[in-house]
């Protein structure tokens, strides 16, 4: 007697929340459709996981390196929540539009996309800076790295529940 065939895994949904924002930086260049990558995805990643532990070594003897890292491993995790739903951000859309796109799909009061947006605006400073720059503290790089361990820790939970992007 042959085998039942087993049912097909139902296939994840789009993610609705943000649609409108995202379909918006879509039509604006700034974000692209590609193949949705789930292997990718995990690149990206395994790439934030090692950009944490070289930023946790770095952060007393080059807080500012650290910060660029832990901004890096951050923006690496986002952009890997895009790369599963089939979305890459442009040149046009850069680093900017990777948190806009998760802050229309997670919420404004949501907190990796406050934090995100707090470590591009100090990595921005640290990049380019002033006459009036403080170079970032040790403490600072330690906080940092707490904020960029919660955010990768977050895209690692939020991932799975991402589907094709649709709109």
């Amino acid at each position: 007697m042959p085998e039942k065939p087993k049912p097909a895994k139902p296939m994840k949904k789009s993610w609705t929340t943000g649609r409108e924002k995202v379909t918006e930086l879509l039509g604006r260049g700034e974000l692209e459709h590609v193949e949705v990558n789930p292997e990718h995805a995990k690149a990206l990643i395994n790439r934030a996981d090692k950009h944490l532990a070289t930023a946790h070594i770095l952060v007393e003897t080059d807080p500012e390196g650290a910060y660029t890292l832990l901004y890096d491993a951050s923006r690496l995790a986002l952009t890997a929540a895009l790369a599963v739903q089939g979305l890459r951000p442009t040149t046009r859309g850069g680093h900017v539009v990777v948190g806009d796109a998760l802050r229309a799909q997670r919420g404004p009061h949501d907190m990796v996309s406050k934090i995100f947006s707090r470590l591009r605006r100090t990595r921005h400073e640290v990049e380019y800076p002033d006459a009036d720059y403080e170079p970032v503290s040790s403490d600072e790089a330690e906080e940092a790295l707490e904020d960029a361990r919660y955010i990768v820790a977050q895209m690692k939970k939020f991932i799975p529940q991402l589907g094709a992007f649709v709109g």
